[in-house]
């Protein structure tokens, strides 16, 4: 299972947003300050979509994540589950 844990604040929150039409993305929160997106197979990010400009692109993960950054690009990040033991 992947997990996404997005920071509650405004220039994340598309992150949230955008997942809210994904059927195989389950959103839990806030708790603590943080969104939590968790689905079993991928979760994949659209920059465009999103409308964040490069420095919020590149920190989406400071929340953490449990899962690997399959593709990381300019416009599109995929996140995928990890066949290793956490």
């Amino acid at each position: 299972m992947i997990e996404v844990h997005v920071i509650d604040v405004p220039e994340f929150r598309p992150m949230v947003e955008t997942q809210r039409n994904n059927p195989d993305v389950t959103i839990t929160g806030p708790d603590k300050g943080y969104w939590t997106l968790s689905a079993p197979v991928q979760i994949v990010f659209s920059r465009k979509e999103m409308k964040m400009k490069p420095a919020v692109w590149y920190g989406i993960f400071t929340g953490g994540l449990n899962g690997e950054i399959a593709e990381w690009g300019r416009d599109e990040v995929r996140v995928v589950g990890t066949n290793r033991p956490l």
